[in-house]
């Protein structure tokens, strides 16, 4: 009865717009966040050097910038600038996820072959933990460690691998180790196992 009412049918169609465009803020946020974190896992199991995905993720922006007006409902804002920056910022976290992404996951499992690589070093990077207690407050929280190899290839290329702490401790400088790769969709070699 209330939303059928003469009077309060353009208040009911407002708040109700106003819940969709919010919502789908919401989820463009998440979408971000998610873009990011696939696109750096996905990146250190890829074989590629870093000016490859930004050089893909460029190209797609600079493409597309003619639709940066259609951001408008995200920013609230006219501003050419803003509306620019969020198209950036948006549509190259989408493209890197989709560009790394599509290779990784539709990788050509007929190429699948083991090289073996020989360790240089390893390391271990700590990075320091913290936890929020009051509105504004953090305090420490141990201690994060991520573990790294980094291997000289077959072609002479040597890549500084993240890996997982069983896999560090087995491994031993100086040795040789086997990693199983796979060509990707586009083209780049990812590692499928070993890491």
């Amino acid at each position: 009865y209330w939303a059928n009412s003469v009077y309060l049918q353009p208040l009911y169609y407002n708040i109700m717009k106003i819940i969709f465009i919010n919502t789908l803020r919401v989820l463009m946020l998440f979408i971000f966040i998610f873009s990011c974190g696939i696109s750096c896992v996905v990146y250190e199991d890829t074989l590629v050097d870093w000016w490859i995905p930004v050089g893909v993720v460029l190209i797609v922006v600079i493409a597309t910038i003619p639709f940066y007006k259609g951001w408008i409902w995200l920013t609230t804002m006219d501003d050419k600038v803003i509306n620019c920056c969020c198209h950036l910022v948006c549509v190259g976290a989408i493209s890197c996820v989709l560009f790394l992404g599509g290779n990784y996951w539709f990788a050509d499992s007929a190429s699948a072959h083991e090289e073996e690589v020989m360790v240089q070093n390893k390391y271990i990077e700590t990075h320091k933990k913290s936890r929020r207690v009051g509105r504004h407050r953090y305090v420490p929280d141990g201690v994060r460690k991520e573990y790294y190899l980094q291997v000289t290839f077959e072609n002479g290329n040597v890549e500084t691998l993240h890996v997982s702490p069983s896999t560090y401790n087995k491994t031993k400088t100086g040795r040789s180790k086997i990693l199983t790769l796979q060509k990707g969709l586009f083209g780049l070699l990812v590692i499928t196992k070993g890491l």
